[in-house]
C-alpha cells in the first residue's frame, strides 16, 4: 500500500473508528479506576501522554493537519484549536494545541530522519498529552479513551496518566501508609516494592484491573505512589502513575 493510499485509508479509517469508539467505549468505561477518590479532594493535576509509532512514510502538512483533525474529533475535541509546527535535529512536527476551561490538550505527529539525506523517508510517531485539573474520575476516563484511541487506531501507544496531589501532615514517615494502601486495596492491587530514599517513599504495585504493565525485578508493576514531605509547609505531595510515575521527584 503506497504512503497517499495509506493516509487516505487511515483518515477514512478514523472517521469509523469515532463511532465506534462511542459504541464500545461504554463497555470499556467499566475499567475505570475509581481508586484515586482517596486524593480526589486535593488534586492540583492530572497529566495523561501517550506516545506511539504509526509508519515509515512521507507526509505533507495538510495530510498531517487532515490526520490531526481526525483525532482531535475522536477525543471530543471540534473546534478552538490551532496548529503550530517545529523542528530540531533530525525531527519536524506538526502540532494541534486545544486550550480549554478544564483541559488543555496537545496532539503531535512527530517526523524522525535517519541522518541528513533529505530523500529519506521519515519515521512517523503520535503523540498525545492531556493536562486537566478535573476530577480524578474524569482523568482515569481521559487515561482509557486515549488508551482506546491508539488501539483502535492500530498503533502500539504507550500510555501514562500521573495524578498530583497534595495532603497535610507527614505520610512518608509512615511509609505511605494511609494513602497508598487505600489506593492499592480499592483496586485488588499487590504491593511489589517499597523504597525509601532521600526522604522519598516510593511504592510499586500491580492489579490485574488494568492491562498494560512494566517489570521490575521480574515482577509486573503498573502502578506507582511517590510521596516526599515538605516540614516547612507540612504537606505531603503525592504523585499516582499508571503505570509508573514518569515525571521527576
Amino acid at each position: 500500500m503506497s504512503g497517499k493510499i495509506k493516509v487516505s485509508f487511515m483518515i477514512v479509517i478514523w472517521s469509523i473508528v469515532a463511532i465506534q469508539m462511542y459504541v464500545n467505549y461504554r463497555q470499556y468505561e467499566n475499567k475505570a479506576v475509581t481508586a484515586f477518590s482517596v486524593v480526589d479532594d486535593s488534586v492540583s493535576k492530572e497529566t495523561i501522554k501517550g506516545y506511539g509509532y504509526f509508519e515509515t512514510m512521507k507526509l505533507g502538512d495538510v495530510s498531517r493537519k487532515r490526520m490531526l483533525e481526525n483525532l482531535a474529533g475522536e477525543l471530543g475535541i471540534t473546534d478552538g484549536y490551532t496548529f503550530s509546527s517545529g523542528a530540531g535535529d533530525g525531527y519536524t512536527k506538526m502540532i494541534l494545541t486545544k486550550k480549554g476551561k478544564h483541559a488543555t490538550t496537545t496532539l503531535q505527529i512527530v517526523s524522525l530522519m535517519d541522518g541528513d539525506d533529505e530523500n529519506a523517508v521519515p519515521e512517523q510517531y503520535i503523540a498525545i498529552e492531556i493536562e486537566t485539573a478535573e476530577s480524578t474520575k474524569k482523568a482515569i476516563d481521559l487515561y482509557h479513551k486515549v488508551q482506546k484511541a491508539y488501539d483502535e487506531m492500530g498503533v502500539n501507544g504507550q500510555v501514562t496518566i500521573e495524578i498530583e496531589a497534595e495532603k497535610r501532615g507527614n505520610y512518608v514517615s509512615t511509609k505511605g501508609r494511609g494513602i497508598y494502601e487505600d489506593i492499592f486495596r480499592q483496586v485488588s492491587a499487590k504491593k511489589v516494592d517499597e523504597v525509601m530514599e532521600n526522604g522519598i517513599c516510593t511504592v510499586y504495585g500491580y492489579t490485574k484491573k488494568e492491562d498494560e504493565h512494566l517489570v521490575l525485578k521480574g515482577e509486573k508493576v503498573n502502578l506507582q505512589v511517590v510521596l516526599s514531605y515538605d516540614e516547612s509547609k507540612d504537606k505531603t505531595y503525592i504523585k499516582i502513575g499508571m503505570p509508573i510515575v514518569n515525571s521527576s521527584y
